[in-house]
């Protein structure tokens, strides 16, 4: 990880929430006809496209004079010094230009001149790594004892320690010069493999047409797929499930052959970087120890049990003989939470949010009347919703808002994001401000579990309180035992191709269909489809393998620390704004420590199980008195 790769997690990384498109939505608003006040203020970059253009001259300019540097770093302090701040200062500004861009493409993905500006910035990233190549094998090529002398002698490198400190933990996993160059030469072609997936999962892939509740022929997207599941009608369920899994299952062994590829261009990596297995490389990349992730791994399959009891409850709420995979993301009882107003949903998020004290509050407030936010979905909008922004830019959220509860819980969970990203840029230099994903997505689950905990605390009534915990459960049920499994599956099969085990559809099928079984039981019959999964999760395809598991880890984290700022108030909520403040100063293991939680520990793994099944009982509870109200009706 050298300099330019750290300065991009700062300023350039985006962190994404992607969510269901909704089956049979109506025509989309041009982005003309929507009020300013619901979208972002982007004036303030870039005043029009010349400026950007000019901007872009500026950094073109800069680029020569990026490798001027080479072969001189372990000259001085001051040298390595200069060197430093010349890729912070071009870094800024290619932030800036990037993030633009990309903000101004996602506007409408349509519009080809955007397009083309952001293709542009993507093109000027790799020229400037290009140019620095060179700084991290001279960087760690100087010895320990006489970096440590410049830094001491040269003030200015000292508030850079913890970066140096960073660079050199991977020294005994750096190779020469030669040996480096040829990993490098590699990359390209084993990253390959998440392309070929993309092709195939996003634009050659089709799924055919079913009916709607209504009867009507509609195509099956995989936009539409989320809806659909969630439809009250349980053949429009089954018939969406089906048509999407088969096609997955009729490119079985391709997509096998694929997935075979990629684990094992991970393992090769790995393996000749000096590392003990594909997982040590992963983890000690994050900076996470390896137990985190085996004792994540260890409790879920303890908690089982609780996932199966909410399951039995679910079978037993919709009143089926036996729950099949289809019906695992049916609605329980009728939604008594209508449209709501999004100046209603900034309301009610940040009215849940007063626990976080006055100074977050006042932030959230200040980001609408800033121009933060682009709230509503128009003609070629980019889908989803996101928080991103640079160094020294508003932290940007994108929006498609619809008026559910779930799009609520959405501007709670991306306002986590960009208050995160103001907090930690106000507060440190540009090398401490971004964040790993590990601590990223604990702050915006944590405003989520605090909105969750707020509104369940003022259900007005029985079905209030069971749609909130149904949609709470579910969320649990995703984001800790689903991604819980995923990760699991994923050592596993990593496991087998470091023996020399051949990764066929069979293998995968089989090995997919156990882990599933060991999760869910007898709760849910596994439809022979379903051990097909494996081949449509985008996040095993990744470049940064052994991903899922944070999603998992951070809700677990979010969960204490949720639970301790509600009960223990200030201290606790401090404790949490500090990490925030702290941006990457410290190793994300540390800084949880810091705020409160130790996840090297099970306990909060165990402590989140705890809460499951306490809000399971609770559903139980509401459903009981939902029955027998209508009983004595």
């Amino acid at each position: 990880m050298g300099f330019l790769r750290t300065l991009s997690t700062a300023i350039v990384a985006m962190v994404l929430l992607i969510t269901a498109g909704a089956a049979g939505a109506g025509e989309a608003k041009q982005r003309a006809d929507i009020a300013d006040q619901y979208k972002w203020d982007l004036s303030s970059m870039y005043a029009n496209a010349a400026a950007w253009e000019e901007a872009a001259a500026r950094f073109n300019a800069m680029l020569p004079e990026l490798a001027e540097a080479r072969g001189h770093l372990a000259d001085s302090g001051d040298a390595l010094l200069a060197a430093i701040r010349k890729q912070e200062e071009a870094g800024l500004l290619l932030s800036n230009l990037y993030v633009y861009a990309g903000l101004k493409s996602h506007e409408d993905l349509r519009d080809s001149e955007n397009a083309a500006r952001f293709s542009k910035a993507m093109q000027m990233a790799t020229n400037m790594n290009e140019q620095t190549a060179y700084f991290d094998p001279e960087l760690l090529a100087i010895p320990d004892a006489e970096l440590q002398k410049m830094i001491n002698a040269t003030p200015g490198l000292q508030p850079y320690r913890h970066y140096f400190d960073e660079q050199l933990r991977f020294k005994p996993y750096t190779l020469s010069e030669r040996e480096e160059k040829i990993l490098a030469l590699a990359g390209d072609p084993l990253g390959k493999f998440n392309n070929v997936f993309s092709a195939l999962n996003d634009a050659d892939m089709s799924y055919g047409e079913i009916e709607n509740e209504e009867g009507e022929t509609v195509e099956l997207t995989q936009a539409r797929y989320g809806a659909f599941l969630s439809s009250p009608d349980r053949r429009v369920r089954e018939d969406a499930w089906k048509g999407l899994f088969s096609e997955y299952e009729k490119l079985g062994n391709t997509l096998a052959a694929n997935f075979e590829g990629h684990v094992k261009g991970r393992v090769f990596q790995a393996k000749a970087r000096g590392f003990d297995s594909a997982l040590h490389a992963a983890t000690y990349a994050s900076a996470i120890p390896q137990e985190v992730y085996l004792n994540l791994i260890k409790v879920a399959r303890e908690g089982a049990p609780a996932l199966q009891r909410y399951l039995e409850l679910r079978r037993k709420a919709l009143a089926v003989e036996t729950l099949e995979v289809w019906d695992l993301y049916a609605p329980l009882v009728d939604s008594p939470i209508k449209q709501i107003d999004f100046e209603e949903a900034k309301n009610i998020v940040g009215e849940a949010l007063a626990p976080m004290g006055p100074d977050y509050l006042k932030l959230y407030w200040q980001g609408f009347e800033e121009g933060w936010v682009d709230v509503y979905e128009s003609a070629g909008k980019r889908s989803g919703a996101y928080s991103w922004g640079t160094y020294n830019s508003k932290p940007y959220l994108l929006l498609n808002y619809g008026g559910t509860f779930s799009d609520v819980s959405t501007l709670a969970h991306e306002y986590g994001h960009s208050l995160h990203r103001y907090l930690a840029t106000e507060a440190q230099p540009v090398v401490y401000a971004g964040y790993r994903t590990f601590i990223a997505e604990i702050a915006s689950m944590t405003n989520e579990a605090i909105l969750y905990q707020k509104m369940l605390a003022e259900a007005a009534d029985p079905l209030e309180k069971a749609f909130l915990l149904q949609s709470y459960l579910d969320r649990f049920r995703a984001s800790f035992f689903r991604q819980a499994s995923f990760a699991d599956f994923e050592m596993q099969a990593y496991a087998k191709a470091e023996v020399g085990d051949a990764l066929t559809r069979e293998t995968l099928d089989k090995l997919y269909a156990d882990v599933f079984a060991t999760y869910y039981g007898d709760a849910v019959r596994p439809d022979p489809l379903n051990a097909t999964e494996w081949s449509r999760i985008p996040h095993f395809m990744r470049t940064d393998s052994f991903y899922v598991y944070q999603y998992a880890t951070s809700f677990a984290a979010a969960t204490a620390l949720a639970h301790e700022i509600l009960t223990e108030g200030e201290p606790a909520r401090e404790r949490f704004l500090d990490m925030l403040r702290s941006g990457s100063n410290d190793y994300p293991i540390e800084l949880l420590k810091k705020a409160g939680v130790d996840m090297t520990s099970s306990k909060p793994v165990y402590e989140t199980l705890a809460v499951f099944d306490d809000l399971v009982q609770q559903l139980a509870d509401a459903l009981a008195q939902l029955e027998s109200g209508r009983s004595q009706g």
